[in-house]
């Protein structure tokens, strides 16, 4: 499984956690030592259960995963998964270059893509030329 695989089963789960009785409710049943964890979450998402939460994920990611699509098959009405997964989805921008206007508002409205579109990269730098910014990612 690759890593935005990875990331976009982790985000179903916890988006569900917080938003479907049903699938808390499977969820449970499936692991029962997380009951309190999740149950915290669902209320408070910003909560230390959170990380235990993922902690927990990353142990057992394939019995997520398939709770996780078993879920969507008998409960398709309850998560419009083209919706999550565009959400949820990284773009990764390494070895891309963009150029934009030397202005603030172009950098913002940049900064502001990136994190809409949420670009995955290790570094970025920033160089200029003439009226523009050219930002190039690894």
């Amino acid at each position: 499984m690759n890593s935005n695989e990875t990331h976009i089963n982790l985000g179903i789960m916890l988006e569900l956690l917080r938003t479907s009785f049903n699938y808390q409710e499977d969820y449970i049943k499936t692991f029962p030592e997380n009951e309190e964890h999740a149950l915290s979450y669902s209320v408070d998402p910003e909560c230390s259960c959170k990380q235990k939460l993922i902690d927990h994920y990353k142990v057992n990611f394939v019995a997520v995963e398939k709770l996780n699509e078993t879920f969507a098959e008998k409960h398709p009405n309850e998560i419009n998964l083209k919706e999550l997964i565009s959400r949820l989805e990284i773009k990764n921008v390494a070895g891309q270059y963009f150029k934009i206007q030397k202005t603030p508002d172009a950098y913002q409205a940049f900064v502001t893509n990136m994190k809409e579109e949420r670009w995955a990269f290790r570094h970025m730098s920033v160089t200029t030329e003439e009226n523009e910014f050219i930002i190039f990612f690894a």
